[in-house]
């Protein structure tokens, strides 16, 4: 199941890690994006920082403070409600 997230790219970085059972440096891309979140009086900004496989941040590249759509899955435990 994939979900799509729409908000304003404000940037993007890389971020680096060891694997633990390797002991190789791995790199990540990373896009942060700004999304507006309903809260029970209005709306909240939330800035999420989000992984992305290496060949797809080129779509990215000049794309700050525009409207993007990102497609993510998840991983772990989640709650979900209806909107």
């Amino acid at each position: 199941m994939s979900i799509r997230i729409k908000g304003v790219l404000i940037g993007q970085y890389e971020s680096s890690y060891t694997d633990k059972e390797t002991g190789t440096p791995v790199q990540k891309k990373r896009i942060q994006v700004l999304i507006e979140k309903s809260v029970k009086n209005g709306t909240k900004s939330e800035l999420l920082d989000l992984t992305i496989p290496s060949e797809k941040a080129a779509k990215y590249q000049g794309m700050e403070g525009k409207q993007v759509e990102v497609d993510v899955s998840y991983f772990g435990q989640c709650t979900f409600y209806g909107v």
